[in-house]
């Protein structure tokens, strides 16, 4: 069964890829979750990749703090062969989040 150690170099990539930092521990346990900042001052985002079960994966994005209380989260799950897609697809949908304000202004 594959554990953190095996999707380490996955997420890593995608660590580096967003400028942010890799944690690796939540209340004792083991855990690989980073944070995104938003475009908008004090905006804060984290994409979450679960312990693997077998041979599958979950990954979840969600809002930390939003300038305007906006709660968002999606989750997405997948074989564990898959999470170089699921990490793509979650840090694209944090870059839609973050640019939200930008394209409700513009709708104004």
């Amino acid at each position: 069964m594959p554990n953190y150690a095996d999707l380490d170099p996955t997420i890593a990539k995608w660590v580096k890829a967003t400028a942010s930092t890799l944690f690796t521990e939540w209340a004792g346990k083991p855990s690989r979750y980073f944070h995104i900042s938003g475009e908008q001052p004090f905006e804060c985002f984290q994409i979450v990749v679960f312990p693997p079960a077998k041979n599958d994966i979950t990954v979840q994005a969600a809002s930390i703090d939003t300038n305007n209380g906006a709660e968002m989260m999606e989750i997405w799950n997948g074989s564990v062969a898959s999470l170089d897609d699921l990490l793509a697809v979650a840090v694209s949908t944090v870059e839609k989040w973050k640019v939200r304000h930008c394209e409700q202004s513009e709708r104004s």
